[in-house]
């Protein structure tokens, strides 16, 4: 999973889902580069579904994530794109 914001970009491998309170606390896999958690609160998980069926390529993607996962399973890791002017990246 890969965050890119104005003040970091932060690519990280989900370790663990937990649940704490009334949010899911996703976090990244130890040893893995700055330890980090993710909190998800129910509304954040309706806006993402609503968005989902609002965006004709993320209901696409999310209907044919089975074959998107199957292929990228086969393909080699590749970096994406980094802009050259980008000291964050």
């Amino acid at each position: 999973m890969k965050v890119v914001s104005a003040l970091a970009a932060v690519d990280f491998q989900v370790g663990s889902v937990t649940r704490e309170r009334n949010a899911l606390v996703i976090s990244s896999r130890p040893g893995e580069g700055i330890p980090t958690q993710v909190y998800v609160r129910p509304q954040d998980v309706l806006e993402l579904l609503k968005a989902l069926v609002r965006s004709r390529r993320g209901l696409g993607f999310a209907c044919l994530f089975p074959l998107y996962w199957w292929r990228a399973r086969r393909e080699p890791v590749v970096a994406p794109h980094q802009a050259a002017n980008n000291p964050w990246q």
